[in-house]
C-alpha cells in the first residue's frame, strides 16, 4: 500500500490563498508610492530577471544608477511591508542580486 501524499488540507490553502493577495494589494500599493524610475528598475530585476547591466541598457542609465535605484526601492518596499507578516514573501521578491 502507498502511502498517502503530504498535501495541505482545505483550510491550510484558504489561509495561504488569503494571506497571498493580502501581500498582492500591499505590494501593489508599495510599488505604487515609489518614484518611476525606481519602479522600473525594481521590476527590470525582480521580475523580468534582468542584470544590473540589462536594466541600465534598457533605461538607458549608467550601473550606477542601477544599484542606487535599486537599493532605494528594495528599502522602501520593505519599509512599506514592515510588521505586515510578509517578510517571506517579500524577501523572495526582493533578493534577485
Amino acid at each position: 500500500m502507498l502511502p498517502e501524499p503530504d498535501l495541505p488540507g482545505h483550510a491550510e490553502r484558504v489561509v495561504a490563498d488569503l494571506a497571498a493577495r493580502g501581500t498582492r494589494e500591499l505590494l501593489a500599493v508599495a510599488l505604487a508610492g515609489l518614484a518611476a524610475g525606481d519602479r522600473d528598475v525594481l521590476l527590470l530585476i525582480a521580475w523580468e530577471q534582468l542584470t544590473y547591466q540589462e536594466a541600465g541598457r534598457a533605461l538607458g542609465i549608467p550601473v550606477g544608477t542601477v544599484r542606487s535605484r535599486l537599493h532605494r526601492a528594495r528599502a522602501r518596499v520593505r519599509e512599506a511591508l514592515a510588521g505586515t507578516g510578509s517578510s517571506t514573501t517579500v524577501t523572495e521578491i526582493l533578493s534577485n542580486d
